[in-house]
């Protein structure tokens, strides 16, 4: 539980709005049925079965885009009723729901809800005593979504940031070992549902500490910076490359069978060879690829990739080996 909560951002903001609604409203329910207000009771009491049932629902499919779009509408409705049930105590409710709007959805969305929902306010005109009431009301409602809005863009792109950090190498911009472990894993989930075929190659650069022991590190970045320009060049859109560490690298290829695999494998060393320049001459790879069977985890999935790497490299390098079938490469 703790590890998905680190781990899903979205998933811990409807976890912990769920938890204040439940612990904030509940108290407010109880205590408006004891003392009478029956109808406002109710709709508080159906604000929390219905954001209990979204952060459930949220947690079970992980689906956390409809949840939140969910609890977004149920909040703005359920603090609307209130704020006209109630009048002017009931309007307090209302900049809640304007401020989590903003973190559960995406901004857009709740722009969209915050304006929709302070225009019906403004034209039914029931919660307000006076005019200059609603237009006070109103105009401080308005400055708590801009501020929201404002905050809640800046937490989004600190976050992405963060992430960028996380996630990629910077020398190559491929994502990095702990994001490859999560793709992984989320192959091997998709591939259950789905039976869509997922292939990996692992690659190895051709002694290239020769390259840095004898002309050095920035040397050995550039070369670096070069093979990875290569992959995004020779591979497709939707396959996804990750830096392991150091001069290993692993490609993801999803929709793809045997024939597939071999082919790709193939054709990157071919194209490499022909291309890749180091500062003392060409620079190869020694690749190992594996197919994904059903009933494996990612580690033993890239073992077998792991063993077939070195498998061409004992076989000479410059090479490609698949698990289970041929090696390709230089004779």
């Amino acid at each position: 539980m703790l590890s998905r909560l680190r781990t899903d951002f979205q998933l811990t903001i409807i976890t912990l709005f769920g938890g204040c609604a439940v612990f904030g409203i509940l108290p407010f329910a109880i205590y408006r049925c004891i003392a009478g207000n029956v109808a406002a009771g109710t709709v508080d009491a159906f604000l929390v079965l219905s954001i209990s049932a979204a952060v459930v629902y949220a947690w079970r499919t992980g689906d956390t885009k409809r949840s939140g779009i969910y609890l977004s509408v149920v909040n703005t409705g359920g603090a609307m009723l209130v704020a006209e049930i109630l009048g002017v105590p009931g309007l307090s409710w209302m900049y809640t729901s304007l401020l989590a709007n903003f973190f559960v959805v995406g901004r857009g969305l709740a722009t969209i809800l915050s304006a929709a929902s302070l225009a019906i306010l403004a034209l039914h005109g029931k919660a307000f005593e006076t005019t200059p009431q609603m237009v006070s009301f109103l105009a401080t409602a308005g400055l708590v979504s801009l501020f929201a809005f404002i905050f809640a863009y800046r937490t989004e792109t600190q976050r992405l940031q963060l992430e960028v950090l996380v996630t990629r190498d910077p020398l190559t911009g491929f994502q990095n070992r702990r994001a490859m472990e999560q793709e992984l894993q989320m192959a091997i989930e998709v591939h259950k549902r789905t039976s869509i075929s997922f292939g990996i190659i692992m690659m190895d650069l051709d002694h290239f500490k020769r390259v840095n022991d004898q002309y050095g590190h920035d040397a050995g970045d550039r070369v670096l910076v070069a093979f990875a320009d290569l992959i995004r060049k020779f591979t497709r859109r939707v396959d996804r490359a990750f830096r392991f560490g150091g001069e290993e690298f692993i490609l993801l290829l999803p929709s793809v069978d045997i024939t597939g695999l071999r082919t790709a494998a193939a054709n990157l060393r071919g194209n490499i060879a022909a291309e890749l320049m180091g500062p003392g001459g060409p620079v190869t790879i020694s690749l190992g690829a594996a197919l994904l069977n059903g009933d494996e985890d990612w580690q033993s999935w890239m073992k077998r990739a792991d063993l077939a790497m070195y498998r061409a490299k004992e076989g000479g390098r410059d090479r490609a080996v698949i698990d289970g079938f041929e090696v390709e490469g230089e004779a």
